[in-house]
């Protein structure tokens, strides 16, 4: 279930941030009263920055999906998202287009590590085959010389 984050002080019932990140948390700052609440989104691979993708804007209606543990933001002004910085596994920071590129070539690589395992496990059984074709041949032997 999604509900919008309202503000919790006594008196106040804002619902417009003002929205940072800081150390994997998002700190949002209730344009009200100013008081600050923290969530945990470590799990995103993004930083959101204080200003809308589309308009600029400042401030944010804030959301929380409480089976999944999101957090999601949207502009009070035009209904865009904040706009967002990812960051590579190096950290450095990187547009969109070039972290999904770097993704797709991480699941090429396993990809391709799971080939090579799968072609050393057939070599391997070819091998065991051929020394069962061997060994069948020797008993195969060893019965028409007993004969």
């Amino acid at each position: 279930m999604i509900r919008t984050v309202v503000c919790q002080r006594e008196g106040c019932c804002g619902n417009k941030f003002y929205i940072e990140t800081i150390d994997n948390n998002l700190q949002l700052t209730c344009k009200e009263c100013e008081t600050k609440y923290l969530f945990d989104i470590s799990y995103y691979d993004f930083i959101m920055i204080s200003s809308c993708s589309k308009c600029s804007n400042d401030t944010f209606k804030v959301f929380r999906d409480e089976e999944k543990e999101g957090v999601y933001a949207k502009c009070t002004e035009c209904g865009g998202p904040p706009e967002k910085i990812y960051i590579d596994s190096d950290g450095i920071q990187v547009s969109y287009e070039i972290k999904l590129l770097h993704d797709i070539k991480e699941l090429m690589y396993r990809v391709e590590q799971r080939v090579c395992n799968l072609e050393l496990k057939v070599g391997d059984l070819e091998r065991g085959q051929d020394v069962l074709e061997q060994s069948l041949a020797y008993i195969n032997r060893y019965i028409v010389e007993e004969r």
